[in-house]
């Protein structure tokens, strides 16, 4: 059984080009991000798997899932994977968004520390001083023999704060929720009150407000250490502010217009055309 149109083609061509498109950009953004992983690994793997690796794994591992949805959505139109319909398509487009989410609050986790370090009254930079902590993308040790090299490349090295914890906690709920909304899809399916397509909607406007709220903190912090690394005298510190302020403007760009966008639009996540009919 094929689901096609009236032309008798299984998707338009021009739905076809756009998935086609975004599943190359996805694609070419993951193997950069496990590019960066790698090579940032090869240099200090004695330091273990740190916030910045795991940034770029988390980053490459959502993109590799939008690759896979936006290339699983042409198949099971042109296949007719009911299961598609029913909950498999939100869940396929779900967890690479739950993924990014948690990407981008890891880094808020981590500009939320820099910027409650404490600071000291004078204003050059000594050796040993927090300000110097401001520049730095880690905080493990090094380890001394070959031994430790294991111990510390494993995740069971990796030291988790409070603010992380809260990260994976944040993941954890809006997955457990996402779970919640892709069982209600799929009981909504059949014949009982539950509009599937009223869920779907709910979901995908509560999830905006969170990526709105996370790209405004994201601002917020992002402003705050931009000023506070000002007022360190060296050149790199120079270099990082303004990584810092670029990616604070691109996240409430990216962040902002992708929640209005949801919010303001009724563009379907996971469904067929509508001019899609069984034949």
């Amino acid at each position: 059984m094929m689901f096609q149109l009236n032309d008798g083609s299984c998707y338009p061509k021009a739905l076809v080009a756009v998935n086609v498109a975004l599943a190359c950009i996805d694609g070419a953004i993951a193997v950069l991000a496990f590019y960066q992983l790698i090579r940032i690994h090869s240099r200090n793997s004695q330091l273990g798997w740190t916030r910045q690796k795991a940034l770029y794994l988390m980053i490459g591992s959502s993109n590799v899932g939008y690759f896979v949805y936006f290339v699983l959505i042409l198949v099971a139109a042109c296949k007719g994977w009911l299961c598609w319909l029913h909950s498999c398509g939100f869940i396929v487009m779900a967890c690479p968004k739950i993924l990014f989410l948690a990407a981008f609050l890891l880094l808020l986790s981590f500009w939320v520390d820099l910027c409650h370090q404490p600071n000291d009254e004078d204003d050059e930079v000594e050796e040993g001083s927090p300000r110097v902590a401001l520049l730095e993308r880690t905080s493990s040790k090094p380890c001394s023999n070959a031994d430790s090299r294991r111990r510390c490349c494993s995740f069971r090295s990796m030291h988790v704060g409070s603010r992380q914890k809260v990260v994976i906690l944040v993941t954890a709920l809006v997955f457990v929720l996402m779970m919640v909304f892709a069982v209600l899809i799929w009981i909504g399916m059949g014949r009982n009150p539950i509009d599937s397509s009223v869920v779907t909607r709910v979901y995908v406007d509560l999830f905006a407000i969170v990526i709105l709220l996370l790209g405004g903190a994201l601002t917020c912090y992002g402003l705050l250490l931009f000023l506070k690394m000002s007022k360190v005298r060296s050149e790199r510190a120079s270099s990082e502010m303004w990584k810092v302020a670029g990616l604070a403007i691109v996240s409430v760009i990216c962040f902002t217009s992708s929640a209005c966008v949801a919010l303001f639009t009724d563009i379907p996540v996971h469904q067929f055309p509508q001019r899609l009919y069984c034949g």
